[in-house]
């Protein structure tokens, strides 16, 4: 007997179907859309670090106020867990969609309704954060089912649990673990406690209305949801139960990272490259906040000297990064960066001058320079700077008229190098002024050139560092091109200058702020008309930069920078060294660089017995003339005898040497031919004195044909001849009264 065995044509119809489904089903995984990796990727916003890796500021973005995507071995234990109790409980079971959920989801909608809602997988929400979906239909969400099958086939569930979770809008615009992790409870999610992590993982569920900082009452109430809900499915950690979770709610609060840095943080985002996102500045954040601490104590100080804001800069000497970087303002300034902005320089830039004149074998620091009324009229017709001391001092060493910011011998040295050539070779120190030479003229030297406190800083670290410049730095791995602008020697030679106290003595005493009792280079700077006030100097690590004065350039009270930048310069500095900075160490001997006994007085070899001092000079240009040939024995007395250009001073009653000038040729030295005179009609008569001078301090005086006496002559409007006669010599001078 045969046995015919066959299917039943419903049955086979089932399988037939069911096969081609399944293929279908197989076909559209295989082929569905996934969004590129960058749309997958988390998005991130700019962390900035400090040295140390710790952060200073996250700016925000279009994306978020805060995003910074983390590996989920940084999200702790109970994070992820709690994510996943609320949001896809069978996550790890499923292979991308929950059939269970999707299928209680459809009974809870009315039939026909095309809003769908509920029923979304966590790997499906991963797809629908990486298109981007708005709009929630039916075929939206067919669509990202076969998407999130197929994800799972390509990721895997740490892959896709991580991605979600940096992924996440935890409100306020924080996106991801670490970013609401700090905003709500200042820590890490790794430091998270259970019940900070279920109160977390409540808030993407609907982060406008579930926001912890304006509806904190509807935050508290979803994570009692959610504790109710991980108890009933047994995830509660061992040790804690419903009633105390309930009980013991987790306090957020406003953990908002603050800008430690914000003038910092501006410059340092605007030198990131496209693409960045953590990177380590050169900012230290001990020293900023220390410099901080210390600036907002020194504006009550400066408040009486008619100045409103300051700015302060830390470079670290070897590297160039900048270390601190302060500016403080009142409220209506304080979005200005005053270590930025263009200012007057003041003296800040008479070191690079004798510096170059110095490595040029120009001038050594021995040289005399004339510190008079008349040196530079020869050269410079109508400039008549004058000392902030208002006395000339005659003859002075290099380091003498460095020490105590002569101006008249800055002048004289920049005529020997060539005004425009000096004024250029300022830019390979990293100055960037705001205008050309024929914009400043000689005067740039004394301080009308506009420069920014950061590039002085800048600048005073390459000297620091013997001449090997290049600009400052504010993020770690800043390419940067080292330029030799000055020879070490010369270059220690001025920072030698700078850290002598006694070179200053005469213009800032023996206590000003600017001695520390060690050996710390330090400038000072005031500009025309007590606008700015400037102090810079080094120890061997570190720069100290400081600016006071208004950011609108309105003068402050006639203050000096010596009372208004030194001060906060010197807390700083002291600060420093307290902290373990070392002085600048001494020149050293060698090849290039020597060291001789001078006089003290004329810098030349010394005359037995006369009061001498050390100096140190480039090979071959220390003195060999001795001082005992500018002595004449007049009176059973020695006498320095000056050339004839030292006349006028001798004459005057500033001469502190007790000099001679040589005789020369007869002349009037004081008024010049041509001079024209202001008469104040508000001031009395016997006030207006002119005191005339001529090379024969004996001469007699006449003018317009009457005699004066000398230091007698009223100044009346009017064209006046003025002669002096010596003998037979007699020479004159015309000057005009208006």
């Amino acid at each position: 007997m045969k046995i015919r065995i066959g299917w039943k044509k419903p049955a086979a119809l089932g399988i037939v179907l069911g096969l081609a489904v399944a293929g279908f089903v197989e076909w559209r995984i295989r082929n569905a859309f996934l969004p590129d990796a960058r749309a997958l990727s988390p998005p991130a916003t700019p962390v900035l670090e400090d040295i140390r890796g710790r952060p200073i500021s996250s700016p925000a973005t279009d994306i978020a106020r805060d995003s910074r995507p983390a590996p989920l071995e940084e999200f702790g234990p109970w994070l992820p867990v709690a994510t996943i109790a609320v949001e896809d409980h069978r996550f790890f079971s499923h292979p991308g969609i929950d059939p269970i959920a999707m299928g209680g989801a459809a009974l809870r909608n009315l039939w026909g309704q095309r809003i769908i809602s509920g029923a979304s997988t966590i790997t499906q929400q991963t797809v629908k954060l990486g298109i981007g979906r708005t709009r929630r239909t039916f075929d939206a969400k067919w669509r990202e089912a076969f998407s999130a099958m197929r994800l799972e086939r390509e990721w895997t569930k740490d892959k896709i649990l991580e991605t979600y979770l940096n992924r996440l809008d935890y409100g306020n615009r924080r996106i991801g673990p670490v970013a609401s992790a700090y905003a709500y409870f200042g820590k890490r999610p790794a430091d998270l406690t259970f019940a900070e992590a279920v109160y977390l993982a409540g808030i993407p569920q609907s982060p406008s209305r579930l926001n912890p900082w304006k509806n904190p009452a509807k935050t508290l109430a979803r994570y009692r949801r959610n504790v109710l809900r991980m108890g009933t499915q047994g995830l509660l950690p061992e040790g804690l139960t419903v009633e105390s979770l309930l009980s013991s709610p987790p306090q957020p609060g406003n953990f908002e990272l603050p800008d430690a840095a914000p003038h910092f943080t501006r410059e340092a985002l605007a030198r990131l490259r496209s693409g960045d996102t953590i990177r380590r500045s050169t900012l230290d954040l001990d020293l900023q906040q220390a410099a901080s601490r210390i600036v907002e104590a020194a504006r009550k100080e400066l408040s009486p000297l008619g100045a409103s804001a300051c700015g302060v800069v830390i470079v670290d000497n070897a590297s160039g990064g900048v270390r601190a970087m302060v500016s403080s303002a009142l409220p209506q300034h304080k979005e200005i960066n005053t270590t930025t902005m263009p200012r007057s320089a003041g003296s800040t830039l008479k070191p690079f001058l004798y510096l170059e004149a110095l490595d040029r074998k120009i001038l050594a620091a021995a040289t005399w320079l004339p510190d008079t009324e008349e040196a530079i009229r020869s050269t410079y017709a109508d400039y008549d700077p004058q000392n902030y001391t208002h006395r000339f001092f005659g003859p002075v060493r290099v380091r003498e008229a460095l020490g105590n910011s002569l101006n008249v011998p800055a002048v004289v040295t920049l005529g020997k190098l060539g005004a425009r050539e000096a004024f250029a070779r300022l830019s390979t120190w990293g100055f960037r002024t705001r205008g050309n030479f024929d914009d400043y003229g000689a005067g740039f030297i004394l301080g009308n050139a506009e420069i920014s406190l950061l590039d002085l800083a800048g600048a005073y670290a390459s000297l620091a560092r013997g001449g090997l410049a290049w600009k400052t730095t504010l993020l770690v791995g800043e390419p940067v091109e080292p330029v030799r602008v000055a020879s070490e020697p010369a270059s220690s030679i001025i920072s030698d200058i700078l850290c002598d106290n006694d070179a200053r003595r005469i213009s800032f005493g023996n206590h000003s702020p600017l001695n520390l009792g060690s050996r710390v280079a330090v400038k000072t700077g005031t500009s025309s008309g007590f606008r700015d006030g400037w102090c810079v100097g080094f120890t061997k690590e570190h720069t100290v930069a400081v600016w006071a004065g208004n950011p609108d350039g309105s003068p402050m009270n006639a203050a000096l920078a010596v009372h208004s930048a030194a001060p906060l310069w010197r807390a700083i500095t002291e600060s420093l060294l307290a902290k373990g900075d070392s002085p600048v160490p001494e020149p050293k001997e060698s090849a290039d660089l020597e060291r001789h006994d001078i006089a003290r007085e004329t810098g030349l070899v010394p005359r037995p017995d006369e009061p001498s001092l050390s100096e140190w000079f480039l090979a071959g240009t220390a003195p060999t003339d001795s001082s005992a040939t500018l002595y004449e024995r007049r009176n059973e007395k020695e006498v320095l005898l000056l050339p004839a250009e030292y006349a006028a001073w001798c004459a005057g009653s500033q001469n502190r040497l007790g000099a001679i000038a040589e005789t020369g040729d007869f002349r009037i030295l004081f008024p010049r031919d041509g001079a024209v005179f202001l008469y104040n009609p508000h001031l009395p008569a016997n006030q207006q004195i002119l005191v005339p001078m001529s090379t024969d301090p004996a001469c007699e005086w006449f003018a317009n044909g009457e005699k004066i006496e000398p230091g007698h002559f009223l100044l009346r409007p009017g064209d006046w001849t003025l002669t002096a006669k010596s003998g037979a010599k007699e020479c004159r001078a015309r000057i005009r009264v208006e």
